[in-house]
This record gives structure tokens, sequence and C-alpha cells, in this order.
């Protein structure tokens, strides 16, 4: 079970790497002049996608993923499965297929995380419009560490995006 988290971590970490690369952004300003972005308060704490590049979603087989992370190397995703257009969709429940929202904590040294998962929690998210190049919405979640009978968790409130399709 270790080694398939380990895995998921670095296919996560990946990811926003090459997520955060695909920025078309021309003016070099990053996420904070495109207008898109992912905001939030993880334990009272400010998030705010990084200024080097903004937030990115895709939509593959009814699936909506949106990634983003910060100057420090934190990171939200979230996961909508079953995903429709505008509306409200919960995750939760010990049941990966109903989605999640995730929260990645940077630790001292690279390759050092705390990842913590609405999916032994709960979390929804609400999508308020979609276009052909954006979606917008809300977030929130309560996020347990994502190791086996971990009791800490996070709570991740006021969460909002806009990001690039």
């Amino acid at each position: 079970m270790k080694i398939l988290q380990k895995l998921g971590s670095y296919v996560l970490v990946a990811s926003l790497v090459v997520l955060g690369s695909c920025n078309n952004d021309d003016g070099g300003g990053g996420g904070s002049t495109s207008g898109y972005h992912v905001n939030a308060k993880v334990d009272g704490q400010d998030y705010s996608n990084s200024n080097l590049f903004a937030p990115s979603a895709i939509i593959t087989n009814g699936i909506l993923n949106i990634q983003s992370s910060d100057n420090s190397g934190n990171a939200i995703s979230i996961q909508v499965p079953n995903y429709t257009g505008p509306g409200t969709y919960n995750s939760g429940n010990n049941n990966i297929m109903n989605g999640y929202i995730n929260y990645m904590k940077a630790g001292a040294t690279i390759g050092q995380f705390t990842s913590y998962t609405s999916v032994r929690g709960d979390g929804v998210v609400t999508i308020t419009e979609e276009t052909d190049t954006e979606v917008v919405g809300t977030f929130s979640a309560t996020a347990f560490e994502n190791v086996d009978n971990s009791t800490n968790s996070v709570e991740i409130t006021e969460g909002s995006f806009r990001a690039e399709l």
C-alpha cells in the first residue's frame, strides 16, 4: 500500500510540473495576471496558486481534474468523476469513485510531503460556470492524511477557482 501511495504522489507531482509548463500566458506573468486562480484557506492559512503559472483543468472521459501548486511546493488537486457540467459534486465516504479534493503539504526537503485527501473525509465542489476555455467554482473539504488509520486532518475552506481548460 505504501508503494502505491508513493507512486500516486509521484504521478501527482509530475502532473503538476507538466501542467504548469503548459501555461500559454504570453505575457510571462503567470497565474497572477491571467485571472486564473485556486485560492483557499487550509487550516486557516491562505493558499494561493503560484504566480509562475496558472492552474489548469482538463475534462477527459467525464472526469474533471483541476491542478494547482503554490510557490512553496504545496498543491491542491480536485477530481470530479461523472462530471456533467455546472452543479454540486460531493466526495468522501472512503470511496475514491466519489472523487476527491487533495492537499499536498511540502516538507523540508525535495520529495518530502504529507498528502491529505477528502476520500477519507468529505468534500464538496460546486461548478458555477463552464465555457470552452475555463471552469469556475468553489470547494471545501475535511481531508485526512492519506495513510492508514491516521487521525491527522486539514480543513479546506473558502476555496474558489477559475482554471483554464
